[in-house]
């Protein structure tokens, strides 16, 4: 009944790549995530304090324009984009 010496050798030839896989690939999305996220934040502060600056008459033309809301469309679809990148070089680094 020694069938736990190789089971337990099975286990960690098969499962030992795959959890380093996994890590490796949680630790990448991590640091990507991270630092894209400082970034986009970083440039959606500088869109509005720039947008702030302006004098009053030109944000009021603005905001009829609706610009804020154009600005905000934008900036979700920079992060959406950024992520879907960010995931699809993760999942690669999974499927290897």
């Amino acid at each position: 009944m020694n069938i736990m010496i190789p089971l337990g050798a099975f286990l960690e030839n098969a499962v030992g790549p795959l959890a380093v896989r996994v890590m490796s690939a949680l630790g990448l999305g991590v640091i990507s995530f991270s630092a894209l996220n400082f970034a986009v934040e970083a440039a959606i502060y500088y869109a509005q304090t720039q947008y702030s600056g302006l004098p009053s008459v030109i944000a009021n033309l603005l905001g009829l324009a609706g610009i804020g809301e154009c600005l905000g469309i934008i900036a979700a679809a920079i992060t959406f984009r950024i992520t879907l990148q960010t995931q699809r070089k993760v999942i690669g680094v999974l499927n290897k």
